[in-house]
This record gives C-alpha cells, structure tokens and sequence, in this order.
C-alpha cells in the first residue's frame, strides 16, 4: 500500500473511531428527561453520522457508508418522548466492527480470524463483554495514534538545540580540563587554580544540561499521556447495558476526566475499570425497589472520580449501593480457603480467587474471578487498588497506577553488596534498625511501628545472599492493601528516577523483583516488587 494512502486512512480511522466515540456518548444522552438535551443529542448524532458516511464513501468503504446511512435514517425515526437507542447502540458496534477489519485489512491481517458476531459456539451474546472487559474501542486507545499540537513539537524542537549547546560547552569544559591534566612544568598553584576553574565549567554545563535533559523528558512524557476522558467514555456504555439487563436505574458520574495518564497503562485501567464499574452496577446497586424500602431514592449512582496525587493517577469507582455483606463473605472465604487463608482482613477477601459477593453466575458476573485479576493487573503495571465499605451506604474501590510506565521514582537502596531500586509509592518511612529494635513472634521478627507489631523481611534473606539475618542496618517500611512490612537492608542510596526495562524471558520472573534498570555508570540493578515482598510468609525471616 502506497505510503499516501496510509496515512490518508490512519487519519481515517482515527477520526472515525472518534466520530463512533461521540456518536455513543449522544446516544446515551437520550435517556436524560430533558427535551432540550435530547434535541441537541440527535442534532449531534446526526451529524456525525452524515460526515462518517460522506468520508467512509470517500475512502471506498461502501459497507460502512451504507451502515452509516441506515443509522442516520434510524435516528430520524426516534420519538424524542421514549428514545430506542439499543438497536442504534448494537448498529454502532457493527460500525466498530467494520472500522476494525478495515484496519486490519490494511494490515496485511487475515479478517477472517475477525468475527463480526459471535459464532453458535460462543458463551456470550451478541453486544456483552467477558468478565473484567470493556467495550472494544477502549482497548484500541492504547494502540492508537495520539494527536500533538504543533506547539508542542516546537517546544521539543527548542529544546533540542539547547541541548546541542549546552553539550558543546559540556564537551569543551570537559577537554579543557583533561588538557590541563597534560600540562607539565606549570606552578603548581596556578595549575590548581586553573584546573579548579576548569572543572567549575564542567559542572555549569552538566547542571545546565541536566536541565534542558529534564524538560525534555517532561514534554516528551506528556506527549504519550492521553486524559481519562477517552476512557471514562465507553465505561457509560457498560453502565448502560448492564443496568438495562438487571432493570436498574443507575447513574454514572464522573469528576476529572480530563486527569492524564500514560497511554501504556490505559489498558492496565480500561480493563480493572471496566470490571469495578460493572461490578458496581450489578453486586452494588440495589433493585429500584429495594431501594425504595432502605429510603433510598429509586435511581442509583455511580461515581468515578480521578485526580493526580504525587506521581500517581488515583480513580475511585464508588457506589451508593448495598455495601459488602461482611459476615457473609467471611463465610463463603472460609470455605472455599480455609480457616488460615480467610483471617485476614474481610474486605481483602473480595481479591481472593474464587469469592463473590453474587450468587449464582450469569454472562456478566458472579465468578469470584474478576476482582482477582483487576488486582493482578493494577500490581503488575506498580498500582495497588484499596477497598472500603460500609453496609447499606455502598462500596469504594480506589485504584492508584503511576503516572507513566517508563519512569519509575525509586528509592535506591544496598543489600549484601547488590544494589536494588524500590518504588517510592509503597514506601512509608525508613528507620535504623538496632538490636533492640525487634524481637522474636511465632519463631519470625517483629518490629514495634507507630503503636503497631509489624513483621520484618530481611532481604538477603528472602534472595538467599546472606544465611542469617542482620541485627543492624536499617529498615524500609512499605504498606501493600494495608498490610505493613519492615525491609531490612544495610544502607540507602537516595531517591531517584530510573527507566523501566523488563526482565529477559530467559530470567523468568523471580519473587520479588517487577523488572530491572541501567544506572548513569551503566550497572543493571533490579527492581523490587512491594506487592510480592509484602505477601512472603514470615517463615522466611528463621535463621538458617
């Protein structure tokens, strides 16, 4: 395919993916009470749809320009006092459908292996997703292309040069000096004094470099952040469907959609969102008449909310529903686990494998194995997600990913002569350890913390670098889903931020360690996993 047309239809698709956004998001407006809104709606859905046939047909897609054509004569049929929207919704899908097999077509792909409706061999209906997935077009965010204003690729430009110049200067401060290091039969006191004002202009150029070196990486990290937003979209779809089928009335409301996040990660989020919102509609709001009884209003909602704090994206997908019945879960966890396994912290248990709230499974829940794998997923990427409840006045689910995958703020830290990094969000305080500071419990070491027995992990003795365990050092406090455990290490480095790599296939993944970086002096050092080292048994504290 000729490189012009290529990109006419990348800019094609991208456009229509969006169109099909808005389409959607006018769509679901219809179901407001507000005659003026809802003339407004259809204007827009109108629209739309005439610009995607009119560009469908330009692009040689008769298929998605007549499918395009048919929605527009359905919207025109719509009584404004009782709007059908499934039908259009499902017309929409299949316009999805179609712009994904165009793409893959252009791919070279084979669309065969694309189905456009599920076979007689499916287990799901058409227009339903799999536990712990979203509507199709969020997936697509974190592969599509992302549009930069031409200021920002400006500003990149500037700071380019400014990078050449303050690397010339570094270059020839650095070359002056070894010179001077060269340098025979000069007064000594003048070749100190010479090469003391020498490598003052190293250091002016590195410190000017460094930061031109930091904006960059500012900019060029916001050019892969994409706004919530483009999320938050298809999550009303789910709420949409999923209240439908349950014959609920609920209401989505969302605060801070414009919050940014790495495109990298948006998957890791459309994923674990798509499943809490769903779960909220189906396990947390109450039927309407139900409802009614608690003194309740009928209508339910659903309340996403994101912001950032520090160097992480924190959304909070919270319900005004039932709340978790405790006891109950305690039970059904004690069954399925065992008596140990289940006496931990109740809410925890929702993330056990296995356990659910629901009774009985359907198409959309009731497998007690969604939450696990939200949990799985929001860890892997260096998230942790929090649960709180209160029975009768509903459930909060607070998700906390980083702001980008690629750069991670670490806490550099020494253990038996290695050198790991520790990201910074799970770490609470840090403390010298002493002999007098711990003390044995159940044959593992404890610490007092803040008016609380907390268990310790001796690093080396969790990597089998060491045999027994140090009695001094010092002592990284990190807190995981609530859990405290002490680190124990014989010295800190500083806080830095590093570069995430992944770990080779040949390594495997090793308990404990996420992935791994390059230090500035060209040292591979590892990457601590908190979640892992939190969950280690305290057995592995014993002497040896």
């Amino acid at each position: 395919m000729q490189s012009g047309f290529q990109e006419l239809l990348d800019e094609f698709l991208l456009e229509a993916r969006e169109r099909a956004d808005e389409v959607e998001s006018m769509l679901l407006r219809l179901t407001s009470n507000d005659a003026e809104v809802k003339a407004a709606s259809v204007a827009r859905v109108r629209r739309e749809l005439h610009t995607l046939k009119g560009n469908s047909g330009m692009m040689g897609f008769s298929d998605l320009q007549e499918l395009a054509h048919t929605m527009e004569d359905h919207v025109d049929l719509i009584d404004l006092d009782a709007p059908e929207i499934d039908d259009l919704l499902g017309e929409l899908d299949t316009l999805r459908r179609g712009l994904e097999q165009a793409r893959l077509a252009a791919s070279g792909a084979d669309v065969a292996t694309e189905p456009d409706e599920p076979g007689p061999d499916a287990s799901e209906e058409p227009g339903e997703t799999a536990v712990g997935d979203v509507a199709p077009e969020a997936r697509e965010i974190a592969g599509s292309s992302v549009r930069v204003p031409f200021a920002r690729i400006d500003q990149l430009v500037e700071m380019q040069a400014e990078t050449l110049i303050f690397r010339n200067q570094l270059a020839d401060a650095v070359h002056q000096g070894l010179l001077l290091i060269k340098e025979t039969g000069v007064d000594p006191e003048e070749l100190r004094v010479r090469s003391t004002n020498a490598w003052e202009d190293v250091e002016r150029a590195q410190q000017a470099l460094e930061k031109v070196l930091n904006q960059v990486q500012e900019h060029v990290t916001n050019l892969g952040m994409v706004p919530l937003q483009s999320l938050f979209r298809s999550l009303r779809r789910i709420v949409h469907d999923e209240s439908s089928r349950e014959g609920k009335d609920v209401e989505l409301v969302i605060e801070g959609g414009d919050t940014p996040i790495d495109k990298t990660l948006l998957e890791a989020a459309a994923d674990a969102l798509g499943h809490l919102v769903r779960n909220a509609v189906i396990h947390g709001i109450e039927q309407p008449e139900e409802r009614l009884r608690q003194g309740k209003s009928e209508s339910g909602s659903v309340r996403l909310r994101a912001n950032l704090e520090g160097g992480e994206v924190w959304i909070e997908v919270a319900d005004d529903g039932a709340g978790v019945d405790l006891a109950s879960l305690k039970t059904q966890a004690r069954e399925l686990l065992g008596e140990e396994a289940a006496g931990g912290s109740e809410l925890a248990l929702l993330f056990a494998d296995g356990v659910s709230t629901r009774h009985g499974a359907d198409l959309s829940a009731g497998r007690g194995v969604g939450l696990t794998a939200v949990k799985t997923s929001v860890e892997r990427h260096g998230g942790r997600i929090d649960v709180r409840s209160q029975r009768g006045a509903g459930t909060s689910f607070m998700m906390r990913l980083p702001v980008t995958a690629s750069i991670l703020r670490s806490l550099l830290l020494w253990v038996d002569g290695e050198e790991y990094a520790l990201p910074l969000s799970a770490v609470l305080e840090t403390i010298r350890l002493t002999a007098e500071d711990w003390h044995e419990m159940n044959q593992a070491r404890v610490a007092r913390w803040r008016g609380q027995v907390v268990p310790l992990l001796d690093l080396g003795i969790a990597f089998g670098t060491v045999g027994s365990p140090r009695d001094q050092g010092f002592v990284v406090m990190i807190e995981i889903d609530g859990r405290y455990r002490g680190l124990v290490i014989d010295s800190i480095s500083g806080i830095r931020d590093i570069v995430v790599k992944g770990l080779d296939t040949i390594v495997g993944q090793p308990v404990g360690i996420s992935g791994s970086t390059i230090l500035g002096d060209g040292r591979v050092i590892m990457i601590l996993d908190p979640a892992a080292l939190a969950a280690v048994p305290p057995f592995a504290e014993t002497r040896r």
